[in-house]
């Protein structure tokens, strides 16, 4: 799905509850923005994760409930659920989402499948000469990292055939990814 870039813009005149009114005019204020830059960044998720959410069969739970769950096995055990989670469901997600997989399909779907929309963690990457690096920083724990350094080693590895160098710590996560250039 292209990004509208911020001069395709177009006019929409629709009525709302004076109460939702109400609650939006006041969360923007709150957020220092205007209910119109609110209102796109609501659509957005919307057209890029909401619609998605109930066919992709995605519940939302509570980091603490996830916490706990990890919590419960050992380290070996968050890194090989990792891996056996990375197999296919992410192949199903984002050839559903997307599809197509592609190195970009992929790391669209860690930034805003499990970051943004699904809330694993803060997402950031950058490029340096034939590497990306992204860097997920998360409040889940050791065990966190090491089922997500289990669950994106398996993403790269049966979607795209790739290794990738993986570094972890209690709360945080970074992938090299080396880069061709075409």
């Amino acid at each position: 799905m292209p990004t509208p870039s911020p001069s395709s813009s177009s006019v929409r005149s629709f009525r709302i509850d004076k109460a939702f009114s109400e609650i939006l005019h006041n969360e923007a204020d709150r957020m220092g923005i205007s209910v119109n830059a609110m209102m796109n960044s609501i659509l957005k998720q919307y057209t890029e994760f909401t619609r998605f959410q109930s066919k992709l069969d995605m519940i939302v739970i509570n980091r603490e409930i996830f916490t706990s769950v990890l919590n419960c096995v050992e380290e070996n055990q968050a890194f090989d659920l990792g891996l056996e989670m990375g197999t296919e469901l992410p192949n199903d997600t984002i050839l559903f989402w997307k599809k197509h997989v592609s190195t970009e399909s992929v790391i669209e779907y860690i930034e805003k499948i499990l970051c943004i929309y699904g809330k694993i963690g803060t997402y950031d990457e950058i490029t340096e000469a034939n590497k990306k690096i992204i860097v997920i920083r998360h409040r889940l724990g050791f065990k966190g990292s090491k089922f997500l350094l289990g669950y994106i080693k398996s993403l790269f590895k049966n979607m795209l055939e790739m290794d990738c160098e993986i570094q972890i710590t209690d709360h945080s996560i970074k992938v090299q990814l080396e880069i061709t250039t075409e």
